[in-house]
């Protein structure tokens, strides 16, 4: 008789546990993700150059890149992603320390919304830079 009232308080303890991870991942998913995740494909998104500026002389180096703009996919809280256009992704490319007269192929950088991340592989963009006499 006593193991059974154990055992019926065990499985009670056991039910409730199970509602309360429920109700706590359900909140997590609405409120601090922002509600379920959705996806959203970025069309030409224009890619910055930022770094330092090299001026030697009489020269100036010019840096040209493969493509100015690049397509991505974002992901992110429903309510945020359906709203996001590509003015509020900023892509970049860092080309300080980068040296005139070879050809790099740096990772593009983002600057992003809050809870809002870039799906796949980095995106990589080729960049010469070359010296150009005025």
């Amino acid at each position: 008789m006593k193991s059974e009232k154990i055992s019926h308080k065990k499985s009670g303890t056991i039910i409730f546990s199970l509602i309360l991870a429920i109700v706590v991942w359900f909140y997590i998913n609405a409120v601090v993700r922002g509600g379920p995740q959705a996806y959203k494909d970025l069309k030409d998104v224009e890619i910055q150059i930022m770094g330092e500026q090299l001026f030697l002389g009489k020269n100036v180096v010019v840096v040209e890149l493969e493509s100015r703009t690049i397509d991505l996919r974002a992901k992110g809280p429903s309510k945020v992603i359906e709203h996001l256009t590509r003015s509020d992704v900023a892509a970049y490319v860092n080309i300080s320390g980068l040296r005139s007269g070879r050809t790099y192929s740096p990772v593009v950088n983002f600057i992003l919304p809050p809870n809002i991340e870039i799906i796949g592989a980095p995106v990589l963009v080729r960049v010469e830079i070359k010296d150009k006499n005025l």
